[in-house]
């Protein structure tokens, strides 16, 4: 598609430092002119790129960007002919994600990767030595759980639905035929692709995540259904006595959609209760569905039908009693008098009513197994084994449910009942407290609640026990809940959340799992578990649930310390567990792992394949170190938002991820005694020099400017968590202050649309250059250290410090004065020197070039060891680290346009007329937002101040005729349609094409 040119030669032109004469770009948009406008715009980036030699002072983006604003400046590149660019690049960017994707997966084909699984489960029934294994040892190995799915609600969904689905076509869809018709397909879907404008709905709230993920549970949950149906296959095979008695785990579903209020407030009890309800009533309904179509099967067996006709009639008094519930509970509104007496009424139905509903699996569990010892028919008999596979798994719910808050919430509730008037890892008063809430926990008498008492509990952490209790009580009592804790640095509030779960009596029930993300959780996790289980009652808890859960989290630990320092930091506490439950006599606990990675390398999704991925946080050694000590993994991993969500949008593409899936839970990879174990003085230097680096750019004074120079502005929202910060005041732009006033997501994709991908790389280069030998020889020795590595080789080959340093330039007064001294026009002249003396107020170039600075030593040292380790590999297959020419070149052409763009914005944004003071801005703030991209509610207040109209006011007779018209009355249109509208369109472009560089980097943050 894209277009090669040879490089221009000739007299550079004064103004820009361009060959004269550029190759002019069509102005219409037809598919030949675009493809003209494409090959223009690549001659002019191979003309820039030219003049690189002997001259280090040349940016290539930076004047492409020029040459683009001078054309859009003169007309010779319309409005039009922009917007063909970018979605002819944006499809480009649209192709290459679809076939990484599709790379990344591996083997797609359903067949091949049933018969995978097929054979997986064979070797579940063989012995050590390969001979046949009994029924029950069979049984056991297929019925524990050996991994979840979790889908998060993270904000990254990037793309409209409609885009979402043609991805995963684009992606999964059938390998092209020898007859053409699949590279047919594919050429369709570019074209409708190019059509499309590439951005999230318009609509995103979490209302909309919730249906999203609904939908992405059925199709994993049917590929878990496949797989069950293998099993049942196998087992009847080998088993023909005994297959009806098998009940597969093997895998699970969880969600925290509408359960996690971790920094947020705006999810409320009845949110979480009716989101879960949900979930509840869409499993209903496909038990429902499941039992209909048995009973059409055993026609001719009357016990049979009965039982099946009395299963069937319950669960649609279930359905019918959900959705009665849902109405009053989904969306309540204003939680006045009124609602608070429905909420009552449908608590009474919900108490009177128990024994006609739902609340627990065994009620369904007992009439499937009546079914299935009085069947006869072997189809039908299946259908049944696999209902019942699913209703032991799953319970009575489509996925399970993880509620998460933070640490800080469950200090305070328990904060004035134990007097904690000091931090609870505070030396001095640590023990004090620990003791103090063990001594609760032996002392607890179970409280009774109602919804009322959640309505009415203003604390956090009170308010979720209650809610989890109210969820077990009358939903679905037979399935765990997992109570995740974030930030949870100490092994007081592990405690605590047992103290509270055994005063709302569901400490049987629910599983407490703590979050280690921070630094010190990090460096401390396994010391804190210890901690809890040096108290009697944490132990004693964790044998009643048979199994320990733990969290583990990429995103906020990278950025703080580094993506790879974080890994390794995460790995060594996967180990220390294994000492530590060894120390307390637990190694008969399952011990269920959440690796809350993200779909970007940013927060942990490695980008070599899938299978690369798995073992990049459940890595061959822990798993093999698990097993020696005889302890049970159940590893689940979260599959996060829009980016998350995309294997489960073709079936293909699902039973592959699940392949990936099995293969190596049920066949653990035999990799060598890697080095990377015994070296652990170098290995730990290493990674300390990696942490503080990216400890010091966190703190580095201009690393918050550098952040907030654009904020979030180039990016859509992609979730209901907003990425943009909000400000105080309608006229005050509050500058970012520190790193840690963003979360991972917004600051990763500032970086990643910035051109650098720092939070991976940095520190690095300066880590190898303390001992390249040992470095190289254990890059080339450890598949664990090679796997870390190329983790930042990639970040590598997506950073690009002329394009950094592109947009650091932008708030650079001198060029914009240099500029305007060459114009010839003196309207133009002045304009451009009004943009430099806004600029030089602003003041932020020097910091942004001195973050810059630090980049770019980071950088060459980086760039300086991959040469060397190049060399010493002496490797001819070696491929340089860089992305392809077609990559590269479509990046900077995106790049560049989104430049001019933006400098075209700051030219209108100097037209804004002068305005009184009475409004509640001033005129220069005003421009100020609009150079750093704060268009939209800086365009809300221009609007009121500058109406297009006046209000219409109802016309009456005064008894006289005037003539006179009030000039207070004349309407703004002239400023809306030459700038205000124009910023808007430049704005709108900005932001499209920010998704064609998230494409590329293959995640949102």
């Amino acid at each position: 598609m894209r277009a090669k040119a040879e490089r221009r030669t000739g007299p550079r032109s004064a103004a820009t430092g361009l060959a004269e004469a550029p190759v002019p770009f069509p102005v219409a948009s037809t598919e030949q002119t675009v493809d003209a406008s494409i090959e223009a715009l690549q001659i002019a980036l191979n003309g820039t790129r030219g003049l690189l030699e002997g001259d280090p002072y040349v940016n290539p983006i930076a004047l492409l960007a020029l040459d683009l604003l001078q054309r859009l400046t003169s007309g010779a590149l319309d409005e039009p002919a922009v917007e063909a660019l970018i979605q002819r690049l944006t499809r480009e960017a649209f192709a290459d994600r679809a076939a990484a994707a599709r790379r990344y997966l591996g083997e797609l084909d359903p067949a091949r990767n049933r018969e995978s699984i097929r054979q997986l489960l064979l070797q579940q029934a063989r012995d050590k030595d390969g001979r046949p294994a009994p029924f029950a040892v069979f049984a056991k190995r297929l019925e524990r759980v050996h991994y979840g799915f979790v889908f998060t609600a993270h904000p990254t969904f990037g793309r409209s639905m409609e885009l979402q689905t043609m991805l995963a076509s684009a992606a999964f869809g059938s390998p092209a035929h020898d007859d053409g018709e699949g590279e047919r397909q594919r050429c369709e879907l570019l074209a409708r692709a190019e059509k499309l404008v590439h951005r999230p709905p318009p609509r995103l709230d979490l209302k909309e995540e919730h249906v999203q993920s609904v939908m992405v549970i059925a199709q994993a949950r049917a590929i878990v259904r496949q797989v069950y149906e293998v099993a049942f296959d196998v087992a009847r095979e080998l088993y023909p006595a005994d297959w009806r008695r098998l009940r597969p785990g093997l895998l699970t579903l969880a969600t925290w959609v509408g359960y996690d209020t971790d920094g947020r407030a705006d999810i409320g009890w009845t949110t979480t209760f009716a989101k879960r309800l949900i979930l509840q009533l869409n499993q209903l309904r496909h038990y429902r569905a499941m039992v209909q179509a048995c009973v059409d099967r055993a026609r001719c067996e009357t016990l049979v039908v009965s039982l099946l006709e009395l299963l069937e009639a319950r669960l649609e008094l279930a359905v019918k009693s959900a959705e009665d519930d849902l109405v009053v509970l989904d969306d309540p509104g204003a939680q006045d008098s009124e609602w608070r007496k429905r909420l009552a009424r449908t608590a009474r139905d919900m108490v009177k009513g128990r024994s006609a509903r739902l609340t627990h699996a065994a009620q369904v569990l007992d009439l499937v197994d009546r079914a299935l010892a009085a069947v006869e028919d072997d189809a039908t008999a299946r259908e049944l084994c696999l209902f019942r596979a699913e209703l032991v798994t799953q319970g009575l719910v489509g996925a399970g449910t993880h509620v998460r808050i933070n640490a800080i919430q469950l200090h305070n509730a328990i904060r004035k009942t134990i007097g904690m008037d000091h931090a609870p890892d505070d030396p001095t008063h640590r023990l004090t407290y620990v003791n103090a809430v063990a001594k609760l926990i032996d002392g607890t008498e179970p409280e009774t609640i109602n919804f009322a008492s959640v309505t009415d509990e203003r604390a956090t952490a009170r308010r979720m026990f209650m809610t989890v209790t109210q969820m077990l009580k009358h939903l679905d009592g037979s399935e765990p809940i997992r109570f995740l804790i974030a930030e949870c640095e100490t092994s007081f509030t592990l405690l605590t959340a047992l103290y509270f779960a055994k005063v709302f009596g569901v400490d049987d029930r629910i599983d407490i799992s703590p979050l280690f993300e921070t630094r010190t959780a990090l460096e401390r996790g396994a010391e804190i578990i210890a901690g809890a289980l040096a108290v009697p009652a944490y132990r004693d808890y964790l044998r009643g649930r048979g199994r320990i859960c733990i969290q583990t989290g990429f995103s906020d630990a990278g950025r703080y310390m580094g993506q790879p320092a974080a890994c390794a930091l995460i790995e060594k506490i996967r180990l220390g567990m294994t000492k530590v439950l060894a120390e307390y006599g637990l190694t008969d606990l399952e011990l269920t792992i959440f690796d809350t990675h993200g779909e970007s390398i940013g927060r942990g999704a490695h980008p070599g394949s899938f299978v690369d991925r798995l073992r990049y946080y459940d890595t061959p050694e822990s798993r093999r170190q698990f097993a020696a000590a005889g302890i049970a993994l159940r590893q689940e991993t979260s599959f996060q938002g829009g980016d998350g969500y995309l294997y489960f949008l073709a079936p293909e593409s699902a039973l592959a991820v699940t392949t990936r899936i099995l293969e190596h839970c049920l066949n653990p990879p035999a990799e060598p005694d890697d080095p990377f174990y015994v070296q652990q003085d170098y290995v730990d230097e290493f990674f300390a020099a990696v942490e503080q680096f990216n400890e010091q750019v966190i703190e580095h004074p201009c690393y918050a400017t550098f952040l907030g120079a654009y904020g979030t502005s180039m990016l859509y929202p992609t979730g209901s968590r907003a990425l943009r910060r909000q400000y105080d005041g309608a006229g005050a732009r509050a500058a970012l202050e520190h790193p840690s006033q963003l979360r991972a997501i917004p600051h990763n994709s500032i970086l990643q649309q910035l051109g650098t991908l720092a939070n991976t790389i940095g520190g690095v280069g300066e880590a190898v250059a303390k001992d390249p030998e040992r470095f190289h020889d254990l890059y080339r020795t450890s598949s664990r250290f090679r796997r870390l590595v190329t983790m930042v080789e990639h970040a590598f080959k997506f950073t690009d410090l002329d394009v950094v340093k592109a947009y650091v330039d932008l708030f650079d007064p001198e060029p914009w004065l240099r500029r305007a001294a060459a114009a010839a026009e003196q309207t133009e002249q002045e304009e451009l020197r009004t943009v430099a003396d806004y600029l030089e107020r602003i003041d932020l170039h020097d910091r942004l070039a001195r973050i810059h600075r630090v980049f770019h030593r980071d950088y060459m040292d980086l760039a300086r060891a991959l040469r060397e380790h190049r060399r010493m590999a002496r490797d001819a297959g070696e491929q340089p680290i860089a992305v392809d020419a077609g990559t590269r070149d479509n990046l900077h052409m995106l790049h560049a346009l989104r430049l001019a763009l933006i400098q075209r914005l700051m030219l209108l944004a100097v037209r804004v007329p002068d305005f009184s003071d009475r409004h509640a801005t001033t005129h220069d703030t005003l421009i100020v937002r609009l150079m750093h991209l704060e268009v939209e509610p800086a365009l809300e207040l221009l609007g009121q101040i500058f109406p297009v109209t006046e209000e219409d006011e109802e016309v009456l007779d005064f008894g006289e005729t005037a003539t006179y018209r009030n000039a207070g009355g004349q309407s703004y249109l002239t400023e809306h349609q030459t700038i205000f509208r124009p910023i808007a369109r430049d704005f709108e472009l900005i932001r499209r094409i920010s998704s064609g560089v998230i494409y590329h980097v293959g995640a949102v943050g």
